[in-house]
């Protein structure tokens, strides 16, 4: 979440006031249904997940824990490094790393210790990212983050030399660190874009994305920011919104993550079914034309 909304909102005490609610009506939902190949990717795959736990001292000094998700058979010596925004913890990356590593792709998320509620320092929790990264093994990694672990790993990014990828989940900008990185990352990378709200700074990253080097971008429509953690909360809800009726809202979340997975799925193992999902939305496919809006195609 966007740290100076969240101080607001916590300063009146009155949570609901910085929420937004999207009423979506019979008339406004898509007639075109999600393919079945779509919907396969927001679900789980078909691996048993396991799960270690471990710590490690940052680059700053404070403790970052960190859980690593395996599949049964690792299909991609690819790993993630899926970071929670801000004022987050890994907690609620946990539905992600579960998803992607049931499909073979070895996940690591973390708890990034650097961050107040008066200092994002997500440069620094770039560098942990990166350490952390370092410490698990010197294979490719894709950095993915969510709000402001999406700045965060797009630093991680664009300075790790092993990165073969990056995605953004509604990641925000602070302090205008998100240019000089997205001026000189070097790997293919997919922002996902919620709808403009205070807990994404009005999707500030949206200007920074046409100075980044082939990347891709995609608005999601009838979303507020809380969709693209994994899981979310009353918290979050509280400070960012709803989505109503709950048959829309799971619609829109089904998108994220079949989009994302999709997007890993690609990156990390060059999986047919993830490519042809992600060909079908560059080409403008019936499933998409109410539901996204591609702000940037490859």
């Amino acid at each position: 979440m966007n740290a100076r909304v969240a101080l607001v909102c916590m300063s009146v005490t009155v949570l609901s006031a910085c929420a937004t609610k999207i009423v979506v009506s019979p008339a406004e939902r898509p007639p075109t249904p999600l393919r079945q190949e779509t919907t396969a990717l927001a679900q789980a795959g078909t691996q048993a997940v396991t799960v270690l736990s471990g710590a490690m001292r940052g680059t700053y000094g404070c403790s970052v824990s960190y859980e690593i998700y395996s599949g049964a058979e690792p299909a991609t010596d690819v790993t993630v490094y899926l970071a929670h925004g801000f004022q987050r913890d890994m907690t609620n990356m946990r539905g992600w790393a579960r998803r992607w590593a049931s499909y073979g792709v070895r996940t690591v998320i973390m708890s990034l210790c650097n961050s107040t509620w008066t200092a994002g320092n997500h440069d620094r929790n770039a560098e942990d990212m990166r350490a952390l990264a370092k410490m698990l093994g010197d294979g490719p990694a894709i950095y993915a983050g969510f709000s402001a672990g999406g700045l965060s790993a797009l630093l991680a990014a664009a300075e790790d030399p092993r990165a073969v990828a990056y995605l953004g989940l509604d990641a925000v900008d602070a302090n205008d660190l998100a240019a000089p990185a997205a001026r000189s990352l070097k790997v293919p990378a997919l922002f996902l874009l919620g709808m403009p709200s205070g807990c994404n700074a009005d999707a500030n990253m949206a200007p920074v994305i046409p100075t980044v080097n082939g990347a891709t971008a995609v608005r999601i429509r009838a979303t507020v920011h809380c969709m693209f953690e994994d899981p979310s909360d009353a918290v979050c809800a509280s400070l960012c919104g709803t989505v109503e009726p709950a048959e829309a809202a799971l619609e829109s979340k089904n998108v994220i993550r079949a989009l994302a997975t999709a997007w890993i799925l690609d990156r990390a193992l060059g999986a047919q079914e993830a490519r042809n999902v992600l060909e079908d939305l560059w080409d403008g496919g019936a499933q998409w034309s109410q539901r996204v809006e591609v702000l940037r195609a490859p």
